[in-house]
């Protein structure tokens, strides 16, 4: 063989490599942009759900926290009359339900991730906590010869608190999640 026929070869199986890795790259290109025509659309509506279950625990939370606002409001005050006495048991007793927020919370845990699971389970928490001790409140408000416990309201207004704090560390690990591609 001559020299020509050695690099008409070699000139040939460079052609033929350049044409197998250009089309190889081509082809994984091809793939990529099926993949992201694909699933941009998937993944823009599995944030508008999170979207969606991060905005309505933080209205179920909010609204809960207002309510037992006004709530641990009445619990400071004297109750000497009776009817008075039913109506701030009413508005305890109202106040001591956050089924709402659990619900809002199961919607957040099933769109994750994980980390903003956490953050509600702690809403959860709190606000399952308060509920607790506004139903001892509740009871004391039931048998007034008894007296209410004067540290109850005190602690109810540490875990209303702590309910708030909860409620912030939520909406600012949500924020970071939707705001992050």
């Amino acid at each position: 063989m001559g020299n020509e026929m050695v690099i008409a070869l070699i000139g040939a199986g460079s052609a033929l490599a350049g044409a197998l890795v250009g089309g190889a790259a081509a082809v994984m290109g091809a793939a990529r942009a099926a993949r992201s025509a694909y699933f941009g659309p998937l993944d823009v509506a599995r944030r508008e759900g999170q979207r969606e279950a991060y905005v309505a625990l933080l209205k179920a939370a909010d609204t809960y926290e207002a309510e037992t606002a006004t709530a641990l409001g009445y619990a400071r005050l004297p109750h000497s009359d009776r009817d008075e006495r039913a109506r701030y048991r009413s508005a305890i007793s109202s106040a001591a339900m956050p089924q709402p927020v659990a619900a809002s919370v199961r919607q957040v845990e099933l769109e994750g991730p994980t980390r903003v699971a956490e953050a509600a389970k702690a809403v959860r928490a709190a606000a399952q906590e308060l509920a607790v001790t506004l139903t001892g409140i509740e009871g004391g408000f039931e048998n007034p010869d008894e007296g209410l416990d004067p540290a109850m309201p005190d602690q109810a207004h540490a875990q209303h608190e702590a309910l708030r704090s909860a409620i912030n560390a939520f909406a600012d690990v949500a924020g970071r999640r939707l705001n992050t591609w």
